[in-house]
């Protein structure tokens, strides 16, 4: 039978075209060779000890600073393996604050670190904060071994550069770095930070084991990825940005096809909706639970016009960049005005912004011209794909703190970078151990004298750094208090922390001694100034309200000037007078007064009561407070009686009215 022929539309007879040989896929390269810790189990142990040297004394430190609010005082740490439920049911916060209306603007759903401390007190008992303080540096060290097998997998060739140590190459290097950078402190010091080091370790969990998915082709190290980024996302919501991190990583360090890191990034971004849906079970909202925030607590950027608020925002962002390069002085508190409010009059924001921009630009660039070439980028001195990654990974994990898309309740904190750091710890490795060399023309790329000198010179430098902040962190708070004083005097924080330690560490030992007259008068005199000065910056700050009316009370029992006290108490309840703890500190203070001349006290509470709380406020209840204090001082008082009878009309209590007009009718009778 003869072959069927096939014509073109013309009638022209096709030749038959002979099928295109298949083309074999290209295998991806292997991120991981086998023997790892038969190879470096040395590198990761002298990261383990390493860990243990800088920071193995916090294991002797107490609770400090926000671990009231996760643990001693949080009741749902306290119950242990019992409030693993509530913890993970509920706001973060909710144990401590106990009523919902008192949560924080935003909400605070990290239950994981909650979770480790309640097992903690559970297999160990409450009060023993050094066990939280040794699990915090073991998880830090950790974090710092898997950084190192990251990396090492990543540019295997940069572990050991030519007739070089392990020690000298780019992988030990940055998790060196990492673990010596002093900005960590507060993450690992404050048993609260391991919110920070928990979601960094769920985030490069989750970047390892995609490495290993593709690797392998094996489906359970794609749920293994989406279950660490699902773990660090409840430690704390800025691991969500490796949802960017770990496709940016596989893209620079492979060729696997765009189609493929799609495909498998699907898996993480249900990890990160799955976690979404969990925390609006949890809090009940998304991001705005209703709450105001026109506070300055809670936004710092409270009263600054658009050009303002961003000309600040990358004003802090260049302090990141300067901290992370010479880290010093360190504080706990970046919150108004330590970080002063700008235009784009400064020149420091316009620096900050041309870096930024500069920078990221620049990367990206590096980053596309690198994907074009044949083979996966390398570290060899003469590319810069390393270092472009390096700041993109830096300006993807710093967004989501920098208050450009997020607000945060500050300007800005140290442990903001404990994430970003590790593209700052990369960058340094490659340019001591890859570039330096490379720009001395040292053949092989061998670490050159001045590269080993300079290595040495950081890790010292890094290293008593951490030693001599981590005292601060010691004994009861003093010391932290201190320090952030000395180095954040302009912030609200910072002047009414340090009055509130004086006034209990120092003034309420002295207060009935009568031998120190004259010592509690200096400190109740210094208790004002730093009040005062909290108050300035912030006039509605609660808590420093608060501690007003306790030092004005201070001041009298030293100079019995009641007139001055009742002007500064009026001064105070007219600039927060719905400050609900600063009021009962208040009337408990004029409680104590009774007795005293109705010429001061009682027209004191007849400004304050009718004058401020009923006819401005038409607060009613806050008036008869005050007016009632005023009747028990001096019950003949007939302008205070016609006050009452007036408040308690427009309440809608004639009995109690009526009551009082008799008793004004009698003292007018009496006259």
């Amino acid at each position: 039978m003869a072959a069927k022929k096939t014509f073109h539309p013309t009638g022209k007879p096709k030749r038959p075209v002979p099928p295109r040989p298949a083309v074999p896929r290209q295998p991806q390269p292997a991120f991981f060779q086998q023997g790892f810790w038969r190879h470096h189990r040395i590198p990761a142990l002298a990261l383990m000890v390493l860990s243990f040297l800088l920071y193995g004394i916090t294991v002797t430190y107490g609770y400090l600073q926000d671990d009231q609010l996760v643990i001693w005082d949080n009741t749902f740490v306290q119950k242990g393996f019992a409030g693993l439920r509530e913890i993970f049911s509920f706001d973060s916060l909710l144990g401590y604050y106990k009523d919902p209306k008192l949560l924080l603007e935003g909400g605070r759903y990290r239950p994981l670190p909650l979770a480790t401390y309640a097992i903690e007190i559970g297999l160990f008992g409450k009060n023993n904060p050094g066990i939280s303080h040794f699990f915090n540096v073991l998880l830090y060290g950790g974090t710092a071994v898997l950084l190192y097998r990251i990396v090492l997998a990543l540019i295997p060739q940069a572990a050991a550069p030519a007739g070089a140590t392990w020690y000298l190459g780019v992988p030990f290097l940055a998790s060196a770095i990492f673990l010596m950078h002093p900005l960590h402190t507060e993450a690992v010091a404050n048993i609260k930070g391991r919110d920070e080091i928990l979601a960094l370790l769920g985030g490069l969990g989750a970047l390892y084991a995609m490495m290993k998915y593709f690797d392998t082709d094996q489906h359970r190290w794609l749920f293994a990825a989406a279950g660490c980024l699902f773990l660090g996302l409840l430690s704390k919501e800025n691991a969500m940005t490796f949802l960017a991190v770990i496709p940016l990583t596989l893209w620079v360090f492979s060729r696997i096809p765009a189609g493929r890191l799609l495909a498998s990034g699907l898996v993480l971004a249900a990890a990160a909706f799955v976690f979404i849906l969990v925390r609006y079970k949890a809090l009940g909202y998304m991001v705005n639970n209703g709450k105001s925030a026109a506070e300055l607590t809670l936004d710092p950027f409270l009263g600054m016009s658009a050009g303002e608020r961003f000309a600040t925002i990358f004003l802090t962002l260049g302090w990141y960049l300067k901290l992370l390069l010479f880290p010093h002085p360190l504080t706990i508190d970046y919150y108004p005005y330590h970080v002063p409010k700008v235009g784009w009059s400064d020149w420091r924001p316009i620096v900050s912004l041309a870096l930024y921009l500069g920078a990221g630009v620049w990367a990206a660039r590096q980053v596309a011209k690198a994907r074009k070439q044949d083979a996966a980028p390398t570290a060899t001195a003469e590319g810069w794909v390393i270092p472009a990654y390096c700041i993109l990974f830096y300006l993807l994990t710093v967004s989501v703190v920098s208050n450009i898309f997020v607000s945060t309740s500050t300007f800005m904190n140290e442990r903001y970078l404990y994430m970003p750091s590790v593209g700052f710890s990369l960058l340094a490795a490659w340019l001591l151990a890859w570039k330096l060399p490379a720009w001395q023309q040292k053949p092989g790329y061998k670490p050159a004298l001045a590269g080993v000198v300079l290595i040495g010179l950081l890790a010292v430098l890094y290293s008593l750094r951490v030693w001599t902040r981590l005292p601060d962190w010691g004994g009861n708070g003093q010391g932290l208090v201190a320090s952030a004083l000395k180095a954040s005097p302009g912030s609200y924080r910072a002047n009414y922390y340090y009055a509130a330690m004086l006034y209990q560490e120092r003034y309420r030992k002295l207060e009935n001694d009568p031998g120190a007259a004259a010592a509690r008068k200096r400190l109740a005199d210094a208790l004002n100034f730093y009040i005062d000065k909290s108050l300035k910056i912030n006039p509605g700050y609660r808590l420093a309200g608060t501690m007003k009316a306790t030092v004005a009370a201070a001041r009298y029992r030293e100079d019995r000037q009641l007139d001055k006290l009742l002007r500064e108490l009026e001064a105070l309840t007219k600039s927060q007078p719905y400050n609900g703890d600063m009021l009962i500190n208040l009337l408990d203070i004029l409680k104590s007064l009774k007795g005293s001349d109705p010429n001061l006290y009682n027209f004191f509470c007849h400004r304050v009561g009718f004058d401020f709380y009923f006819k401005e406020k038409r607060d009613f209840n806050g008036a008869a407070a005050f007016l009632n204090l005023a009747l028990d001082n001096y019950p003949l008082d007939a302008t205070i009686l016609q006050d009452l009878i007036d408040v308690y009309t427009a309440m809608g209590d004639p009995g109690k009215a009526t009551e009082l007009r008799l008793r004004l009718q009698a003292v007018n009778a009496g006259r």
